[in-house]
Order: structure tokens, then sequence, then C-alpha cells
């Protein structure tokens, strides 16, 4: 320990405290900062699935407008947005401590939510969802990079953990929108938006409560300053990783696959099959459940890059199968129609419980430490790409182009998890190539200064 006391020094040293006292307390401080971060996923999920459920009915009755017109501007929104993952992520790596962008983002998205119920005009719509879905991108990106860093050498077992909370919170709030739309009133969806936006501030004040000195780099305990100009990596560095883009290329096709659980399953079950119309809700509660509950542990599984991409590979077959296990279940009876949907959803399930880890396991180890926030950024970017663009995608191949979309639809994903393996391993050579470079570059020399003369 260094002395704080200036007057004068002792001849004899004093007796410095063991090494290893600090550690427990620097453990301590990250695991209430996890709780933290778990809290507030969890807070802002469940105002998300209240949110995300009721807001196109109260588009569609407040403003009157078409269910064409809302999905052009939740589209254009969305694109929008996914445009400032990696400027986002370069923030967190080199100017805006990733906790403290993350919490604001959020507190000016609960303003933004809260500019719903006062909106009269689509115009003025526009501009609202459009800077909303702005700040929930920083946000995002700002949350994944406090993540890894809180994460540490299991950054991705973390972020399991942390998207599983989110999921069951998701599906209380999910729940409460049933009540909402179940009273139907204009008062109650005004009501239901500010309870959402409640739940969005206080996800941002809880990112903001998360300890500095429990986080690496930028305004964390170990001191090290923001980078510089001279040493910050270059703004456009994951831009040029081509393995790397290849892995969230591939990520975003398989993302679709949600799309087709939300968008393709319903419409199939209620127009081409004589099932109940109550298996889309059975099948939604137990998909949200069984990633829930399942998502951490499987996780743990999925620990190296190689198996990550062997992960991805699996899930890629399982959802193409799962699709034309729906394309068979149209006009046949209600046994046989039931029987392919549950097989498929069971496919679908584990799909997810294959891509989701396998995902967290590349974006997050692949990363490199010294430009983590532009890397998981373009991860965020392309999750949002696929999730807006995914469902026109999703009805052009399955409504409007018969079962030849659908076949294509399976075979993307089959061909989407099998290129995984081969990006893995180039994304890992990658990583690993840099790893040496920069410790190569950061090695003091040992080799004695040239005299001069």
């Amino acid at each position: 320990m260094i002395s704080t006391d200036t007057a004068v020094r002792p001849a004899t040293p004093a007796p410095s405290r063991p090494a290893a006292a600090p550690v427990p307390v620097r453990a301590n401080r990250r695991e209430a900062a996890q709780r933290r971060v778990l809290a507030s996923s969890m807070v802002g999920n469940a105002g998300y699935g209240l949110l995300s459920t009721i807001t196109v009915l109260y588009y569609s009755g407040a403003l009157q407008l078409s269910a064409t017109r809302i999905g052009l501007t939740l589209t254009a929104a969305g694109l929008a947005a996914a445009l400032l993952g990696v400027p986002a992520g370069r923030l967190a790596d080199t100017r805006i401590p990733a906790r403290v962008g993350a919490g604001v983002s959020y507190l000016l998205l609960a303003v933004m939510e809260s500019l719903l119920v006062l909106v009269r005009s689509f115009t003025l719509l526009v501009v609202v969802l459009t800077v909303a879905a702005g700040f929930e991108m920083l946000a995002r990106t700002m949350r994944q990079v406090t993540v890894a860093g809180l994460g540490g050498e299991r950054a991705a077992e973390f972020r399991a953990k942390v998207a599983a909370r989110a999921n069951l919170a998701m599906l209380a709030g999910m729940g409460a929108s049933s009540l909402v739309i179940a009273c139907d009133s204009p008062a109650v969806y005004r009501a239901a938006i500010a309870a959402a936006c409640v739940c969005t501030a206080g996800q941002g004040l809880l990112m903001l409560a998360v300890p500095a000195d429990a986080l690496p780099g930028p305004g964390g305990a170990d001191g090290s300053p923001l980078p510089s100009a001279g040493t910050a990596p270059s703004r456009w560095l994951v831009l040029r990783d081509l393995p790397y883009l290849a892995i969230c290329g591939l990520y975003a096709v398989m993302t679709m696959a949600e799309c087709v659980i939300t968008v393709a399953l319903p419409l199939r079950i209620s127009q081409h099959t004589q099932a109940p119309t109550w298996l889309v809700g059975v099948f939604g509660i137990a998909n949200v459940l069984a990633v829930g509950l399942l998502l951490t542990r499987v996780g743990r599984l999925v620990g190296t890059p190689a198996r990550a991409g062997r992960a991805m590979a699996v899930g890629g077959a399982l959802n193409g199968l799962f699709v034309l296990l729906l394309m068979l279940a149209a006009d046949r009876s209600p046994a046989t129609s039931v029987a392919l949907l549950a097989a498929g959803m069971l496919l679908a399930v584990t799909a997810q419980l294959c891509v989701l880890p396998a995902e967290n396991e590349l974006t997050m180890t692949l990363a490199p430490a010294r430009a983590r926030g532009q890397y998981l950024g373009l991860s965020e970017t392309a999750l949002t790409t696929a999730l807006t663009l995914g469902p026109a995608v999703v009805t052009l191949a399955t409504v409007d182009t018969g079962r030849t979309g659908w076949a294509l639809l399976a075979a993307a994903f089959a061909l989407a998890g099998a290129a995984a393996p081969a990006a893995a391993r180039a994304a890992g050579r990658n990583t690993a190539r840099a790893t040496v470079e920069a410790a190569l570059g950061a090695a003091p020399s040992k080799c004695p200064p040239r005299p001069e003369g």
C-alpha cells in the first residue's frame, strides 16, 4: 500500500497488507453490479413486454392509422436505429463509460416513450418512434458492453443469464398487456404506456447505479484512462473483420426464425389448419418460458467458439426442420396438424437454445477488448436489422410464394447454420492473431539502446 502521509517516511517500511485482501471486496462489488444489471434488464423488459404488445393497437385506435403505415413506420425507425450500433460501441470504447451511456440513453428513451400519449399526427409519430429507436439502440449497445465488462472471462454466460431473466420479465409484461387489451379503453392504454415509461426510467437509473469500480476500462477501478486519438482503435475496425461480419450476418439470418414464430406460425394455424387458434398463445408462452428457464444452463455447455459454431449449425438444421413441419401442417386433420405443429415448436425451442448461447459466445469472446464496443455494436445492428426486416421477409416467403417459399426459408436457416463453424474458426484465428500483435506491440523492448555516434 502507498502511504498518503507526506511528512517523514520511516526508515523501515511499514508492513503492507496481503495483496489478496482487496480481491473479495472487488468480487463483492462485481456481484452487486451484476445484480443491478440483472434487475435493470428485468424491469426494462417487463415494460417492453407491456409496451410492444399494446402500442400498435393504440396507434390504430387513437390515430386511426392503417396497419401498413404503422408497419412502414416501425420498419423505417428500426433501420435508422440499426445504423447507430457501431458508432455507439465506438463511444463506449473511447469516450463514454458504458454504464453511464446506457443509463442516460434509457432515461431519454423513457422521455420519448412518454410522448406517445401526446402524439396526434402521423408525422410526429414517425419522429418520436425514430428518435426512440435510436436511444434504444444506444442503450442496448452500451448495456452489452457493460455486461461484457462485468462478466469478465464468463461474459457469454453472464449475458445468457441476463437474457434469460429478461425473457421471464417480458412474459410478465405481456401478461399485463392482455388485461389492458381486454379493457380496450383509451385511458387504460395511456396508463399502461405511462407504466412502461416508468419501467424504462427505472432501467436507466439501475444502470447508473452500477458502481464504476466494478468495471474495467473507462471509468473503472483500474484507473485506465480513455484511449487517446493515437491509441484508440480505428473507427471502422470491425467492418474490416470479415469473419466477425460473417458471424453477425449468419446470426441475423437465424434470428428471423423468431419472426416465423411470431408472424408465420399464427397465420398458419389460423388460416391453413384446423388446429385450435389458442395454440398460438400456448406456443408463445412455452417458447418464452423454455428460453427463460434453460438458457443459462445450456449456455454453460457452449464454452468455446468451436462449440458455439457447432451449436449454431445444429440450431440452423432444427430451424429448417421447424419450417418444413409448419409447411406440412396445412390441410390435414386436426390431430395431425396439432402433432406436426407441436413437434415443430419443440424443434424451434431447441434451436433457440442452441443459437442464442452460441451467438453470445461468438460475439463476446471474439470481440477484441480494445474495440469491444464497436464489435458488440455490430452484433446489435445485425439483430435489429433482422428483427426489423424479418416480418416482411417471412411473410413474403410463407404467404406470397407458397411451398417454394417455405422450402427456401428452411434451406436458408440450414445453410446459415452449416456455414457457422467455418466462420467461427476464421474469426478465432483473427482474434488470436490480433491478441498476439497487441501483446507484442505493448511489450517493452528488452534490447539495450544503440549508443549514439
